[in-house]
């Protein structure tokens, strides 16, 4: 595959979890981004089964898409390896975010969910470093996955407060949907 198709996978991962995200809280009666958790719209008993398996699912795509896409991005950076890893992994553990919803026995959901933002930060910022693109782009990538990796640092301190969840999520989907779109319009 071409670098410019795994870009798009990986844009069309982003921006597909982020829509769905959108829907499924308008969906869910008195959704509160203070109060609930993203992975709340996952649990089945607090979500109801539409809206959960229309997150759950989203979920499980957003984690294959980036593992697939781990290979063809990675080789677009000056650390190929360290990208196709960190990438993998962020993929991994939004997978496993899909296939072990909030409330999973063993910590399974917890623990998926601290690979994918602990590993999805640090390939963002990676990205950025290491791909020869514009300054500003680049600078964004490190801007984007330090904001995530502090934003998770501080979500573990204060004890996981629901609201603390975003700046963890979201600058790491907008990055990656940003330098998917970037790559597969210049590198295509």
């Amino acid at each position: 595959m071409s670098a410019r198709l795994y870009a798009i996978l990986l844009a069309a991962a982003a921006v597909q979890f982020m829509v769905v995200v959108q829907i499924a809280q308008w969906l869910y009666p008195n959704y509160s981004i203070w109060t609930n958790y993203i992975s709340d719209l996952g649990n089945k008993s607090l979500a109801g089964p539409f809206i959960s398996a229309l997150f759950n699912t989203s979920a499980a795509i957003l984690g294959v898409l980036v593992i697939v896409s781990s290979y063809g991005v990675g080789r677009l950076t000056a650390k190929r390896a360290t990208s196709t890893a960190l990438l993998g992994l962020a993929g991994l553990g939004a997978l496993g975010v899909g296939l072990f919803p909030e409330g999973s026995p063993y910590g399974l959901h917890t623990i998926s969910a601290l690979i994918a933002f602990l590993f999805g930060g640090l390939a963002v910022a990676v990205l950025g470093a290491y791909t020869a693109m514009p300054k500003p782009l680049r600078l964004l990538g490190v801007l984007f996955g330090a904001v995530a990796l502090a934003s998770l640092a501080a979500y573990i301190a204060f004890g996981e407060p629901p609201i603390v969840e975003r700046p963890v999520v979201y600058p790491i989907l907008i990055y990656a949907a940003i330098y998917g779109i970037y790559v597969a319009i210049k590198w295509g």
